[in-house]
């Protein structure tokens, strides 16, 4: 069994990372997770997921899905959690002190009748 792993990752590094990792998740069910002092939130549930990119000019992270584009605005810390070399999630706090949570996995593939 593969142990999970999570770390930060620098500013400076998240558009090269996400322009990269974006080839690899694309159609996955993405659910995105919005927790502030309400509680969790669901913002999406198993989307399939066309790429994740930063804008550093609109100070961005931005989930683009099937259905629409979540965007995330001034990230200031991004941590990523995986499973030996597959990415399963990744955690974003924002300025205005909002922890979103982005899960990444594979679509259920079910046997033929």
């Amino acid at each position: 069994m593969v142990e999970s792993s999570k770390r930060g990752l620098p500013k400076e590094k998240w558009r090269k990372f996400f322009d990269e990792v974006s080839e690899k998740l694309r159609g996955k069910g993405v659910d995105i997770t919005l927790s502030s002092g309400n509680g969790p939130q669901h913002q999406s549930r198993l989307w399939h997921l066309h790429g994740v990119t930063y804008d550093p000019y609109d100070d961005a992270l931005i989930v683009s899905c099937e259905q629409q584009e979540h965007v995330i605005s001034e990230p200031e810390f991004v941590s990523i959690e995986g499973f030996g070399r597959e990415l399963a999630s990744v955690e974003i706090l924002t300025h205005s002190g909002a922890r979103e949570t982005v899960r990444f996995m594979d679509p259920l593939l079910l046997s033929a009748p």
